[in-house]
């Protein structure tokens, strides 16, 4: 049945059409001339939201494509020019040619209409793909990584880890600063932050020299909200979700600008039990384990962030800016464990039931100081200092009773407790420069990293209710890293064609110790090593219809702190994670052409190869035991093609279609003796269908699908996938809405994967989390709504946050 629901799911998502029909016409100067490459709106009369978008070409002309019958009219622009504008018009198919359209000697406004246009969902551009949030329906009340999901050549596999075009090092940012952490951490972070925190999603899949040469996969950048003019203005909101618990949370933020100081800040909570429950069939060693486990995440989290921006005058801004997130509250699960032989599985020897209750709090602030400066010449300089803190602490205890079949004999017992605070300091310090130089712009620039985490392992084994500490498995991990880049960079275009030409030079020196309470056992890794990242696009603009961009890009991916981390993090005694002290560095070259259409139409072809490649992998050394820890195993080629379509259908109907298909192949060696070769396609589809009702009503339809393929290079997945439905209601003259959304509504979202190719192992995996749910959020806005966006800061902290090893 869920198969069928799938591929019913699917076939939603590939289903819409458009139709070839056009408009055109020339606009003409002041003086009567032809208006070469001037700006052309297309605008629906009714509500005056924004259709379509053209520049005209030699001879004053301009043209739109796959338009739906309506009332329209158009507004063009031209520097040097006044605006022109024509009558309303009706639309019924075909082709329309209209009258030409004059441009005035001065400023011409249009009378008696307001615009509005909206942005699209989904914009693809040459160097980016834009997931815009503001204004989703079924975006209100869903968190960071559900909108991830939705994104275009985004999957997030079993264990949350985040997958752009089938590559799996992503580094993930927020307003262009870096989330230092682990992927279960990453994970964490996303699910705490709410879409009414978020603007756009963007997907930058080969990065210029200017950015951290981290992630085979490019970077996915979470850009959150800001306000705009002179003056106060502010919002309120809460969200109430009915899920397998009740759950919600309130959020507030405020702006104040005037000629001299801009101050803003925001402050959001939540206030929920997350349930998530895992299922294991595993054969190992002649014995069969069948596992199923309930988690639940107790999240009360609460978020902040505070800034200022001084403008000293029109050149220099100098400005502060500080944000943190506070969660507190246990992590637990329990598991039920059914152990038979396989050659009668159906006869259990034994059942293990087991829990782990996790005390926690996790404290993660930010500092930034920044000045800016920027002449009329385009001459800008930008500094930031920065300093982030992350402290975590928690306490585990851990039961593990085999029982007799019947579940009434205790046969044995295992406790642990263990104690784990980790801390990691960041120091972090660059310098941006540009000019302009031969008719383009020359930028350079200087980062400084240095960040030191200190993780504690206290094991206690506990007898009859006494803890004693376990010398051998108790530990105490220092890793202490310095990297020191720097870059040039340069864009410019000449008629038809740019280029853009870069190359980063990073020198990364680490040391890490490993302090056993047993002094034997003490072990120091350390390395120092010089690499360069070379990085260029050759842009082509054929025609006003085509264009083109051939773009290449060497990065870097170093291990997360906590993957160095060689303790255990347990489900139970027979299930657990293991960090590895001696992960290398992995390299990636890719190469993507890209074709745009019509300004909105993007088809791009990928190809990445990378060396080297570290993964997870189930090891099985213990007999009966599995594990997952990473390794540099493998090398991984991959080759991609997306394409991304907006479907204007009609005034009242926007639809949306985004496809990503990819090959990718795996060449691993898992242990000496034991080498693995795989190849796999895969797809996933996204489509959204937007219907604009009278009086202020909406409604959306969404969904995703992912194909079979395989995570990490050790599942083997089957299709995935969800649809969401929502409505929402405009309240007082736009300023509140109220918006009503269904999530996961045929509850295809589980996954379900299988390992069948590990030496003497064979593991049948599914899951499902709280994808099943009802949204209600309100929202209001008041004050101005024209204050001017506070600055953007990419504060310097790109190339550390998807490494830290802790959270919220």
């Amino acid at each position: 049945m869920r198969t069928h629901l799938l591929f019913l799911l699917a076939l939603f998502l590939a289903s819409s059409a458009t139709f070839a029909q056009k408009i055109s016409g020339t606009i003409r100067t002041h003086d009567g001339e032809v208006a070469q490459y001037a700006t052309v709106l297309l605008y629906q009369a009714a509500d005056t939201v924004m259709a379509k978008g053209a520049l005209t070409d030699e001879a004053g002309h301009y043209e739109f494509e796959n338009i739906s019958s309506g009332q329209y009219f158009i507004q063009s622009k031209l520097i040097g020019n006044g605006a022109g504008a024509s009558p309303v018009f009706d639309y019924a198919g075909g082709d329309k040619i209209l009258g030409d359209i004059e441009l005035g000697a001065v400023s011409n406004e249009l009378k008696g209409v307001t615009i509005t246009a909206s942005k699209p969902m989904i914009e693809v551009r040459a160097d980016k793909t834009i997931l815009n949030v503001e204004g989703n329906i079924n975006s209100q009340g869903q968190n960071a990584l559900e909108l991830l999901r939705k994104a275009p050549g985004v999957t997030v596999d079993n264990n949350d880890n985040i997958n752009l075009r089938g590559k799996n090092s992503v580094r993930i940012q927020i307003d262009g600063r870096d989330v230092p952490m682990q992927s279960s951490e990453v994970a964490a972070l996303l699910k705490n932050m709410r879409a009414e925190e978020i603007a756009a999603v963007e997907m930058i899949s080969n990065p210029s020299a200017k950015y951290d040469a981290s992630g085979n996969a490019g970077i996915i950048n979470i850009k959150t909200r800001k306000n705009k003019g002179l003056g106060s203005n502010g919002s309120l909101g809460t969200e109430l979700i009915q899920g397998e618990t009740f759950k919600w949370g309130v959020n507030g933020a405020g702006n104040f600008r005037n000629e001299k100081v801009n101050v803003f800040g925001n402050y959001n909570n939540h206030f929920a039990d997350w349930h998530n429950d895992i299922s294991l069939l595993r054969d190992q060693n002649d014995i069969r384990f069948d596992q199923t486990t309930l988690m639940t995440d107790n999240n009360n989290r609460h978020g902040f962030k505070l800034g200022t921006d001084f403008f000293l005058n029109d050149k220099h801004t100098i400005g502060f800016l500080v944000d943190g997130r506070h969660n507190k509250g246990p992590w637990s699960n329990t598991s039920k464990t059914y152990i038979s032989s396989l050659e009668t599985p159906y006869i259990m020897d034994s059942v293990l039931i087991a829990s782990n209750h996790v005390p926690q709090e996790r404290n993660n602030f930010n500092f930034n100081l920044n000045y800016r400066y920027a002449d009329t010449t385009g001459r800008e300089l930008s500094i930031d200092a920065n300093r982030g803190v992350y402290r975590y602490r928690a306490n585990s205890l851990q039961s593990n009773y085999y029982m007799d079949p019947t579940e009434q004999v205790v046969l044995n017992e295992r406790i642990y407790r263990n104690n784990t605070p980790t801390d990691v300091d960041m120091f972090i310090g660059k310098i941006d420069y540009e000019q302009p130089l031969w008719k383009g712009k020359l930028g350079i620039g200087y980062k400084t990293t240095n960040v030191k985490t200190d993780n504690v392992f206290d094991y206690f084994n506990v007898l009859n209710g006494e803890s004693i500490k376990s010398l051998e498995r108790s530990n105490h991990f220092v890793y202490d890293e310095h990297v020191n880049a720097g870059y040039v960079n340069y864009n410019a275009k000449f008629g038809k064609f740019g280029i853009q030409a870069g190359v980063r030079a990073e020198l990364t020196n680490y040391v890490g110790d490993l302090i056993s309470e047993l002094p034997d056992m003490n072990e120091q890794i350390s390395n120092k090593y010089l690499s360069w990242f070379p990085s260029g696009a050759l842009t082509y603009e054929m025609n006003k219809k085509n264009q083109f961009s051939l773009t290449y890009s060497r990065r870097i991916d170093r291990p997360r702190y906590q993957d160095l981390n060689p303790f255990e993090d347990r489900l139970d005694e027979l299930t657990y994670k293991k960090g590895n002290p001696f992960l290398r560095p992995q390299f990636t070259n890719s190469v993507e052409l890209t074709h745009t259409f019509m300004g909105f139409v993007n088809t791009t072809i990928g190809y990445s190869k990378t060396n080297d490649m570290f993964t997870e992998y189930i090891d099985t050394t213990e007999t009966t035991r599995s594990f997952l820890r990473q390794a540099n195993i493998a090398s991984q080629t991959s080759y991609s093609l997306s394409l991304g379509v907006p479907m204007p259908i009609a005034k009242w109907w926007e639809g949306y279609l985004s496809w990503t298909g990819y090959i990718t192949a795996f060449d691993a060696e898992f242990r000496p003796g034991f080498a693995y070769e795989e190849q796999f396609k895969a797809f996933n589809l996204y489509s959204e269908q937007t219907f604009k009702l009278p009086k202020g009503w909406s409604v959306q339809l969404s969904g995703w699908f992912n194909s079979p393929a395989i995570w990490q290079a050790v599942f083997r997945s089957k299709p995935q996938g969800a649809m969401d439905f929502g409505i929402k209601k405009q309240l007082f003259d736009g300023d509140g809405t109220v918006s009503l959304s269904f999530g996961d509504i045929l509850g295809t979202a589980g996954w379900s994967s299988v390992n069948d190719f590990t030496p003497g192992l064979y593991m049948l995996g599914s899951g499902h989390w709280e994808s099943q749910t009802i949204r209600l959020n309100m929202n209001y806005r008041f004050g101005n709504k024209n204050i001017k966006n506070a600055r953007r800061r990419s504060t310097g902290l790109e190339d550390i946050n998807k490494r830290l090893g802790g959270g919220n």
